[in-house]
């Protein structure tokens, strides 16, 4: 049982690394495993042999997210796997002062990116959601989280890297590490501090996801800024898109890095969509914020920026608008 332990331990240690730190080329390499196992399930299938056959998961309904109302922090994952487009968040979607448009929320299915994702999926549930005491302290200590309804990493509230703030040094290095991503900095000025909200969305090297960042810096301070104290957290939700597909939802949830990564998942990072609200600590707070989003929204071209907004709560879309969304 002990020698048990450690292989698992140890396969979770080097799927760990791989998440954080390896480029696309072991997932090329998957990619062909995978698919290669999937052609033979196939040809069984087609030559007689019923007992390969796979018998897919029925879908799930999402839950309703919601914004109103969440006062505590949270580092939960969502509770159900979604294999369709949650609901928008009220308050958003209706009233909106700023681009509006009417609520229609489509239900879509997940792209096909050439993986088969259930006996991944397996897996890392074996690791990450099985065995809680071995596997799930490895990834802890990384700085992640796994959500086993949608099987997708995340960061909580407290990771090791809140301690060291952001700077743009940060991005200039997450090449070295395999990481190709389209990036926003949106700066202002509020509450005699500075301010910035950063969003990324691409492809980290054996995953594709997303982030939204919150940060702020005293005045005299220069290039570092400091993650956001709890006080300071706002409520953050997006949904993720990839080549008009809808993939994974985070939040809503108040939080200072709210983050998204699904394994063995290819996009482009102009092929991807977030859909974003963030929900401010008052109107003075998001009308600061709006003015530096409208600089952004004049340079965006291969992805294009568009916004709403309703009191405090501003909605963003960021990337090519999915088929049958009205924004």
């Amino acid at each position: 049982m002990k020698k048990a332990a450690r292989l698992m331990s140890a396969i979770a240690l080097t799927l760990t690394i791989i998440i954080c730190f390896t480029g696309c080329g072991l997932a090329e390499f998957t990619r062909s495993l995978i698919t290669k196992d999937t052609d033979d399930v196939t040809a069984n299938i087609q030559a007689g042999d019923t007992t390969l056959q796979y018998i897919p998961n029925n879908p799930v309904n999402a839950t309703e997210n919601a914004v109103a109302g969440t006062t505590q922090p949270s580092t939960n994952a969502p509770t159900q796997a979604q294999t369709q487009k949650p609901s928008k968040v009220p308050g958003t979607q209706q009233n909106a002062t700023e681009n509006s448009g009417t609520q229609s929320p489509e239900t879509t299915k997940k792209p096909n990116t050439g993986v088969k994702e259930e006996p991944i999926k397996d897996i890392q549930d074996l690791l990450f959601a099985t065995d809680p005491n071995k596997a799930s302290q490895i990834l802890e200590t990384a700085g992640f989280a796994y959500d086993e309804a949608q099987g997708i990493y995340y960061t909580p509230l407290y990771p090791w890297q809140r301690n060291f703030g952001y700077n743009v040094g940060f991005d200039m290095a997450a090449p070295i590490a395999g990481m190709v991503f389209d990036t926003i900095r949106i700066e202002f000025l509020y509450d005699e501090r500075e301010w910035m909200v950063q969003i990324w969305k691409g492809q980290y090297g054996i995953t594709a996801g997303a982030e939204i960042g919150l940060y702020n810096r005293d005045p005299s301070k220069a290039m570092q800024y400091d993650c956001a104290d709890d006080e300071d957290l706002i409520e953050m939700q997006f949904d993720f898109y990839n080549q008009g597909q809808y993939v994974f939802s985070r939040g809503p949830e108040k939080h200072w890095w709210l983050t998204g990564f699904k394994i063995f998942h290819m996009g482009i990072p102009f092929t991807i969509t977030m859909d974003m609200t963030l929900k401010f600590t008052d109107n003075a707070m998001a009308t600061a914020f709006l003015q530096s989003l409208k600089k952004q929204q004049m340079n965006s071209i291969l992805n294009p920026i568009k916004y709403k907004r309703a009191g405090s709560t501003i909605r963003i879309l960021w990337g090519s608008q999915p088929a049958g969304m009205d924004f």
